[in-house]
């Protein structure tokens, strides 16, 4: 959500092949801390944009910014991941929570990870005046997506996932372009979606160009790095931007 792009041309969708509550619970929560992470990284043009990297790193991004302003926006992060991991740890979203948003009502006792209605839940509508952060300016369009399940009907993994987010996003927002980030990456450069479409609107190559992958990077690597996951060719020379 805070990549440098207009918002109202970008929409975020999380598609939950577990269907779970909790994952729902998390991203409501994102979704408002947004409102106060978005500016704050466009204020002070943070890098990177995803908050857990961010605060996981050093405290030298602190001259960035006042003290006070930083401690805020830690504390209103920590408040929130420590919300989300206590619903985990006890399994349950509490009732309060529930009672102030209608799309936790999609779940009840009989549905399982394996079997379960389609669930979509639009939490931010882009094109809803009143979807600004807190400083007026408007949010892109963020929706859940819990494709349907049933056990006698294969799902066909991430396939099925993607064919189902594609179906989803021609109606609610139809864009010409999709990008897909898995779970457990981030982009590491709020201009990366720009960078990724110079290779289909190159004047020359562009319309023979349908799909742009970009190779995964790797933290915590081994000194050795045997494997050679920091691909530093890629990273620090041809593709540095990226």
């Amino acid at each position: 959500m805070a990549y440098n792009y207009p918002p109202e041309k970008l929409s975020v969708y999380l598609s939950d092949d577990g269907g779970s509550i909790l994952t729902y619970y998390g991203m409501w929560e994102a979704s408002l801390f947004a409102k106060h992470w978005l500016p704050f990284c466009k204020r002070y043009n943070i890098e990177p944009r995803s908050p857990a990297a961010y605060f996981s790193q050093s405290d030298g991004h602190q001259e960035l910014c006042t003290p006070k302003e930083w401690s805020l926006i830690k504390d209103m992060f920590d408040e929130m991941t420590e919300r989300i991991d206590t619903a985990v740890m006890s399994g349950k979203v509490p009732e309060e929570i529930k009672a102030r948003q209608k799309g936790f009502h999609e779940w009840n006792q009989e549905i399982t990870s394996k079997n379960h209605q389609p669930i979509v839940q639009i939490l931010i509508d882009g094109k809803d005046q009143n979807a600004v952060d807190n400083e007026g300016n408007v949010l892109p369009t963020l929706v859940y997506m819990a494709r349907e399940k049933r056990p006698q009907h294969h799902h066909n993994f991430k396939a099925g996932a993607m064919n189902a987010l594609i179906r989803v996003s021609s109606v609610i927002s139809n864009s010409p372009i999709i990008m897909n980030v898995d779970c457990d990456m981030y982009s590491n450069n709020n201009d990366a979606v720009r960078d990724a479409l110079c290779f289909f609107l190159d004047e020359e190559m562009g319309h023979k160009i349908g799909f742009v992958q970009y190779p995964q990077n790797y933290n915590n690597l081994s000194k050795n790095d045997i494997y050679g996951n920091s691909l530093q060719v890629i990273n620090e020379v041809s593709s540095a931007k990226l």
